[in-house]
């Protein structure tokens, strides 16, 4: 499933290669990929003509400006959405939305499951806010990611899951950063002094970093630093070498390191666990 770093890639392959180029159409082959009533013909007329001019991005959503003054659109990726651009004549099996440059090739939005969707929003600060989404995990700085915690209870993977409290982290990654503090994933917010969500942010922007380092590729992580490669690979921890454990957190498999992440000792500093 696209996370953060997925959504910092495809963002980068946007301003790269489909900024700037007149648009001559766009076509919607399935418009179930469309979202909040958006019409099939709705984005062909809002875009014919245009240019796209400028992208951003937070949390999982990445938005694209098209013409100087006028609105964005919003992707987001679902569980199996992607995004490139494409030459003539290699449009992608999934692409069920196209755009179409006029000097040839076309903006291919990909998704085999059909859960992403393409929004015509106003701006993107208005779409965060409309969507209730909390700080972005990469941008947040320190305080503003400790703040929406202060209310918070239940377990921290479940916290760090949810999209109001902080925008961009899925389940890989959210286990990744839990394994490099040592914090068992059903760990409650309660049971964490600030100085373990402090360490747990720091955590997280490592973790994030790395990511985004390998073109959001968990399998290319360091595997003696990572838990990650070992999740679909040899299924033990790099640290202790036991075999990685699982469990539903929140509704999600969470996976752990069993003498890392010990549910007794879940609470302790990241002084003995950082990456």
């Amino acid at each position: 499933m696209p996370e953060l770093p997925d959504a910092v890639v495809y963002r980068w392959r946007l301003a790269d290669a489909a900024l700037d180029r007149p648009i001559a159409d766009a076509t919607v082959v399935d418009p179930l990929i469309l979202g909040d009533g958006l019409e099939p013909h709705r984005l062909g007329e809002v875009l014919r003509g245009r240019t796209l001019t400028d992208t951003h991005r937070h949390g999982k959503h990445v938005f694209v400006r098209y013409g100087e003054e006028t609105g964005w659109l919003a992707l987001h990726f679902g569980m199996t959405g992607r995004v490139q651009v494409v030459p003539d004549g290699t449009m992608p099996e999934y692409a069920y939305v196209q755009v179409h440059f006029e000097d040839g090739g076309a903006l291919a939005f990909e998704c085999p499951r059909k859960f992403a969707r393409v929004r015509l929003v106003d701006t993107p600060d208005a779409f965060v806010e409309a969507k209730g989404l909390g700080p972005d995990a990469r941008r947040a700085d320190v305080d503003a990611f400790l703040a929406p915690f202060a209310s918070r209870r239940g377990a921290i993977k479940g916290r760090l899951l949810d999209q109001s409290v902080v925008a961009g982290l899925g389940n890989i990654y959210a286990d990744e950063a839990l394994y490099q503090e040592g914090i068992h994933p059903r760990t409650t917010v309660p049971e964490l002094s600030e100085d373990d969500l402090r360490g747990l942010y720091d955590a997280i922007q490592r973790v994030l970093d790395a990511a985004i380092a390998v073109d959001a590729d968990p399998t290319a992580l360091d595997p003696d630093r990572f838990m990650l490669p070992h999740r679909y690979g040899d299924e033990h921890c790099p640290k202790t070498g036991v075999p990685l454990d699982t469990e539903t957190v929140s509704g999600r498999t969470a996976y752990f390191s069993p003498t890392r992440q010990s549910a007794m000792a879940s609470a302790q500093s990241s002084s003995s666990a950082s990456v």
